[in-house]
């Protein structure tokens, strides 16, 4: 027998306990029912010329609410007993027609409200299981909702980056304009819709990232996890610039297992004053070359406002990123003066 729900706090968390003791419902009928007696007892004064069911009616009422029916008819038994025993005139019902009226009256009365609380119980779990359900499958498109957003998210911010630096290397100063303009307003609607989908402001511890990254990148053709090494600092950064550095790592995850699966790679990402600094060491691989898609990595560090530095010796291969803390503004908005079309 389980115990219904309350309202009240501090009669919600009694109630959570109680789930925990063996025949909790049972119990607490009983509880209810010796705090009847009680008053009653203390009442009997006043009650000197009646049977004092009245006192009994409260935990009927409970029993049947918190405890459910069948604890609440072991109330009512009790409180019939209870009353017949410890009443200050115990007449027989045979002789005394009011106490075997008030005897009749209070057990139907308390099979009634038995009845009535009990169905509004059940009511009440109904609707709790279907408000369950209902958050659930809300809380699940939610989700879903937001992995859709985070995805779409990230590859606006991609193309943005892949635009700038297009326009950069392109000689005709019209259409530089036109590929930096595009870099700035598809980066802006990134933000936006960043903003809209995972709230403004929101950072990620960084290593824990970089780890699940690797964890991921190990199956799908990148280095072994276990060869992945992390250190540096507790940072967390915001969401858009772990995005970047993270296609950055995962280039050239991929990149050393093709070149040399026998690698490892130390992952190091620090706070100096107002820079953030990514360094990867590759040990075993002096002849890394650059990433299979070196146009990516360099329009995400230039997207960051960072400088990118290879270092290469006979002990091993090292990546130095450095970027600012602050999230650089878009791309100059330098809008044509005239249509193309």
């Amino acid at each position: 027998m389980s115990l219904a729900p309350v309202p009240h706090p501090s009669l919600a968390r009694l109630t959570e306990r109680l789930r925990g003791v063996p025949g909790a419902a049972w119990w607490g009928a009983l509880a209810l029912v010796l705090a009847s007696l009680g008053l009653r007892l203390l009442l009997a004064p006043i009650l000197a010329n009646g049977y004092g069911f009245i006192l009994f009616y409260p935990a009927v009422i409970l029993s049947a609410y918190w405890l459910g029916g069948r604890p609440a008819l072991l109330a009512t038994a009790l409180s019939t007993a209870l009353v017949c025993a410890f009443g200050p005139v115990p007449l027989s019902f045979a002789m005394d027609g009011r106490a075997l009226v008030s005897l009749v009256f209070f057990l139907i009365s308390s099979i009634l409200l038995i009845h009535v609380l009990s169905s509004i119980r059940a009511r009440f779990s109904d609707l709790a299981r279907s408000h369950a359900r209902v958050e659930a499958l809300a809380t699940g498109q939610a989700e879903l909702f937001r992995e859709h957003a985070q995805r779409t998210t990230d590859h606006l911010q991609l193309i943005s980056a892949i635009l700038q630096v297009r326009a950069r290397g392109e000689d005709d100063p019209m259409a530089a304009r036109v590929l930096a303009n595009a870099a700035s307003r598809t980066l802006v609607i990134s933000r936006a819709h960043r903003a809209f989908a995972d709230g403004e402001g929101r950072t990620i511890h960084f290593e824990d990232f970089a780890r699940r990254l690797a964890d991921a990148a190990s199956d799908r053709g990148g280095l072994d996890a276990d060869r992945v090494m992390f250190g540096g600092g507790d940072v967390s950064i915001p969401v858009e610039q772990a995005t970047a550095l993270g296609l950055v790592l995962l280039e050239y995850l991929t990149t050393l297992r093709a070149h040399s699966p026998a690698a490892r790679l130390l992952v190091v990402f620090e706070e100096q004053g107002d820079e953030r600094v990514l360094v990867l060491t590759a040990a075993g691989a002096a002849d890394l070359p650059p990433p299979r898609d070196a146009v990516l990595v360099e329009a995400l560090t230039g997207q960051l406002g960072g400088s990118l530095r290879v270092a290469r010796g006979p002990a091993g291969c090292d990546v130095r990123l450095a970027f600012p803390a602050a999230l650089q503004p878009p791309p100059k908005w330098d809008p044509l003066s005239f249509s193309l079309h």
